[in-house]
């Protein structure tokens, strides 16, 4: 059995190294959400790169819209979109399952080889070994990093938080900018009203045009013209 490994050891080495990327890239989406579940129970003081784009990009959205935003589809989005080395966590998890059966199918083109070549099962054990051990580790990886329920916690506190908290303080400042605007307003209106009566008391204290004696001869007059 062990000379039957060594000889095909390419074919068992490449079916050990694709099973450990497959469970390589579980334990990295693990770490990534376990990290983001921690932030996101204090969002308000997170230093989360991801949390931090969410909460501005969420804030710039809700004023774009006037507070018309579907949070869960805002939330599902965002999630979409985070990425590790350049590819979404999403499409991490599917290339994990990708690598795994790659795996199990390079054991089976080595299993192929070596009974083509006559080999007999003691020779051929290592590759069924090979993939029921890294099956069982692949699983049992999976469902200890168990990406989906982290993803799903992830989900809720960012919800959560959105919903609850951030809306609240986004109202709060715009209620602060509306009261800052009508006493700006209040206070030009006051100025122009200033403005106003002091131009009207100017006219009241310009000199008359015509003196009272100037007065009394144009009544003279007109009363002539028109007797």
């Amino acid at each position: 059995m062990l000379s039957g490994f060594f000889y095909h050891s390419y074919f068992i080495g490449a079916v050990l190294i694709l099973f450990g990327l497959s469970i390589l890239c579980q334990i990295m989406i693990g770490i990534m959400y376990r990290k983001m579940i921690r932030e996101s129970d204090n969002m308000a003081v997170t230093e989360n790169k991801l949390l931090k784009q969410c909460k501005l990009k969420f804030s710039n959205c809700y004023t774009l819209n006037e507070g018309n935003i579907n949070i869960p589809v805002f939330v599902d989005k965002f999630m979409n979109q985070i990425r590790f080395a350049g590819i979404s966590l999403t499409n991490l998890g599917h290339l994990s399952g990708q690598l795994m059966l790659l795996s199990v199918f390079a054991a089976g083109m080595g299993a192929c080889k070596g009974i083509i070549e006559g080999d007999m099962l003691g020779e051929l054990l290592p590759y069924y070994i090979a993939s029921l051990f890294g099956l069982y580790a692949y699983f049992s990886v999976s469902s200890f990093v168990d990406v989906k329920g982290k993803k799903t916690m992830v989900r809720t506190n960012l919800i959560d938080y959105l919903e609850n908290h951030l809306i609240k303080h986004l109202l709060l400042v715009q209620d602060r900018e509306m009261q800052t605007f009508i006493v700006r307003d209040v206070e030009v209106e006051a100025e122009v009203l200033a403005d106003v009566e002091k131009a009207e008391e100017t006219e009241q204290g310009k000199p008359l045009l015509f003196t009272e004696g100037d007065r009394d001869e144009l009544e003279n007059l007109l009363q002539e013209f028109l007797a």
